[in-house]
């Protein structure tokens, strides 16, 4: 299995009656970056990888122009965070504090965070399911907390360390499509059932995200809505990292800078190590 389109993007499309729309998303760039910068263990990369996808796909289908975080939390294990913004810099994080396999169950939660418009955070949180996989905890997620109808697809897979494919689809009723026609729904519910699985659908269409949409859509005529490129990424900066200790009060900074020593702060995302003069703190 190798990708013959590596360039990471997501293609936007639309039914011509208006009653579905579908995004697909190839990913693999982007979250073999991530996945080396968090070096998450083997049993736990796969998830990692579903989730950055479907961070991307909700951020594209829900979100476009803002900010938009995935995250599994367990409190048992930690939690995975796949951050995906508007300029496509896409950044995940991996923060495990006990010993076991990280996936869905029904001690897992996922929640999706996104910046509305005039800067509110709205949240949904979700419960998973041993039964279930994050393509399904995605899917319900949509329908709960969204009220969206929707079906979602990810799928990853890995020849020993490599990652060589990672993606996903969205297929959502868009509100028109609540009067289609039974025909039309039957037709597409058929469809979806009989796909087979997101690497396989990628890989019988050579990884070719066109290709893809034509599988999906069968004989219902679509059109292309456009392509979203996205990359790996970081937003960490010395300025926010300046920002965030300038809310500590003069004695946790008289601390911090008593040794005189250049303060070195970590991103827990990029691994960046960003340098910090004592004398800028205490201007």
């Amino acid at each position: 299995m190798t990708p013959t389109s590596p360039t990471d993007h997501a293609l936007r499309t639309m039914c011509d009656e208006g009653n579905f729309r579908i995004v697909i998303a190839s990913t693999r760039q982007t979250v073999a970056e991530i996945l080396d910068a968090q070096s998450p263990a083997p049993s736990s990369r796969g998830l990692m990888a579903d989730l950055i996808s479907a961070s991307i796909l909700l951020r594209l289908t829900m979100s476009p122009d803002n900010r938009l975080q995935a995250i599994l939390q367990n409190q048992s294990l930690g939690s995975l965070v796949a951050d995906s913004h508007a300029d496509g810099t896409t950044r995940g994080l991996i923060r495990r504090h006990g010993e076991g396999r990280f996936e869905t169950r029904s001690s897992t939660l996922l929640s999706v965070h996104r910046t509305m418009f005039g800067g509110d955070i709205h949240q949904g949180v979700v419960e998973t399911s041993e039964d279930q996989s994050l393509a399904d905890a995605v899917t319900g997620y949509l329908h709960r907390s969204e009220q969206v109808t929707s079906v979602v697809g990810l799928g990853h897979h890995f020849q020993d360390d490599d990652l060589v494919f990672s993606g996903g689809y969205i297929v959502q009723l868009m509100p028109e499509g609540e009067e289609a026609d039974q025909a039309t729904l039957a037709l597409m519910t058929a469809r979806l059932q009989g796909l087979a699985s997101v690497p396989q659908l990628f890989e019988e269409c050579e990884f070719d995200t066109e290709a893809v949409a034509a599988e999906l859509f069968g004989p219902l005529p679509y059109r292309s809505l456009g392509t979203n490129d996205f990359h790996p990424g970081c937003i960490c900066s010395v300025e926010r990292v300046r920002t965030a200790l300038d809310t500590l009060s003069d004695e946790e900074i008289a601390e911090l800078t008593s040794d005189e020593e250049v303060l070195e702060v970590d991103c827990d995302y990029c691994g960046a190590v960003h340098q910090i003069e004592p004398e800028t703190l205490r201007c």
